[in-house]
């Protein structure tokens, strides 16, 4: 009878310290239930309370037959297949061939990790924080750790870190961010590239509209609007209190795709009302943001300076008007890049414009040629992505593609003309 009264006066607090240190979420005051998790866990009675794994009320089962649609571009087909359907949107998508099966691991934005088989909970932080369109934006592997760029909550401190997922310790974490009303953390970007011994890290500016929280981006002791270098070796640092890091290039707004590609840095950004960019990216320059773009404040306000070369700044290689609002990009597969060999082929997702976009690029990397969009009508997130970084093929060239409260795809260009 007392292990009883003492095992409810334990769970009473905990929900009244989960309701206080996230009263401003609706999300944690309705189901505060991973503050729960977390406190069970750590005085062992969480298995008595909640299952570790999640039945099928988040997620269906593999498409048993997988229906093939076709989509026609200018000068070649897109084949599409539903892979695995579930909800929610995905933080990061890693792939790996093992033998004849394709195996994927969905990192959700809301905490999950979905495969074939089943959806489990991520072992999170305590002020893992979901509001303000938060969550985890980036998983990716250094010598076979996990690591995760995500959205926090430290009773009115809200603030972006990256952690292992191992350990859930933070290893580099910003300062609280200024203009709380203004904070939407689907701008903090996530995208990254690894290249020999250390990768690169897009970390946007968290914001819809804030032009406090925009300026954070031209501000040399904020990592926000930055591309970051870091070490592999400084990701198990854990008992130095900072991490060391470098600002890889500055001014920009929302990178959410990245890609090495044929020895340059390309980067795919969202901006403001219009004027999505391709940059390629170069080391110490500064890419303008807020100061100048080819967009327009929301709402049909004020233009910020048109041109980035009077200012200072590094031009956009090519700028989206309207916006397409870009998600991912990457290298073409060997067919389609085969089929535009005199260009540079590169591929991007897009979520208002919901297409697959391809970029011819001249030979100098420094100009594009053409960009086709191939309409799929659903809001792609994420490339599928190996271990390494690098984009992820199948033993017959499919690639995968994640859409949002929709499911996982597999992609292929076939029947060129």
């Amino acid at each position: 009878m007392k292990k009883k009264i003492y095992k409810f006066f334990i769970l009473l607090i905990i929900i009244l310290l989960s309701i206080f240190t996230g009263y401003e979420n609706p999300n944690l005051i309705e189901v505060p239930k991973k503050y729960v998790h977390f406190i069970l866990k750590k005085v062992g009675i969480r298995d008595n309370f909640f299952n570790k794994k999640i039945i099928n009320d988040v997620t269906e089962k593999s498409t048993s037959e997988k229906k093939i649609e076709e989509f026609i571009g200018n000068s070649f087909s897109l084949h599409l297949s539903k892979v695995k359907s579930f909800q929610g949107k995905s933080g990061s998508l890693i792939m790996r061939q093992k033998d004849n099966k394709v195996e994927y691991e969905i990192f959700t934005t809301t905490g999950l990790l979905i495969n074939e088989n089943e959806t489990s909970e991520i072992n999170l932080p305590l002020f893992f924080y979901t509001g303000k369109d938060g969550g985890i934006k980036s998983v990716f592997l250094i010598e076979d750790e996990y690591f995760a760029l995500l959205s926090l909550k430290k009773f009115n401190c809200l603030y972006a870190s990256l952690i292992s997922l191992k350990n859930r310790e933070e290893i580099i974490s910003s300062n609280c961010l200024p203009d709380k009303n203004g904070i939407n953390f689907g701008g903090l970007g996530g995208a990254y590239v690894k290249m020999e011994n250390k990768i690169l890290l897009s970390v946007g500016v968290p914001t819809h509209i804030s032009e406090q929280i925009d300026k954070l981006a031209q501000i040399e002791n904020s990592f926000f609007g930055k591309i970051l270098s870091i070490k592999n070796k400084e990701f198990f640092n854990y008992d130095k209190k900072k991490i060391k890091y470098n600002i890889f290039s500055r001014g920009h707004k929302n990178p959410q795709g990245l890609v090495f590609f044929k020895g340059n840095i390309f980067s795919l950004e969202h901006g403001p009302q219009g004027g999505d960019e391709l940059n390629q990216i170069i080391e110490g320059k500064n890419y303008g943001w807020p100061i100048a773009s080819l967009g327009t404040r929301y709402n049909h306000g004020k233009s910020f300076f048109r041109s980035h070369m009077e200012h200072n700044f590094e031009e956009p290689i090519f700028v989206f008007s309207p916006a397409v609002a870009p998600s991912s990009l990457n290298i073409c597969p060997k067919n389609l890049a085969k089929y535009y060999q005199n260009y540079n082929c590169l591929m991007g997702l897009s979520l208002r414009g919901m297409s697959v976009l391809i970029f011819l690029i001249d030979k100098n990397q420094s100009k594009v040629i053409n960009v086709e969009k191939i309409l799929l009508k659903k809001r792609l997130r994420h490339f599928g992505l190996d271990p390494s970084g690098k984009i992820f093929f199948d033993k017959e060239n499919n690639f995968y593609i994640t859409s949002d409260n929709d499911g996982l795809y597999k992609v292929n260009f076939n029947k060129f003309r």
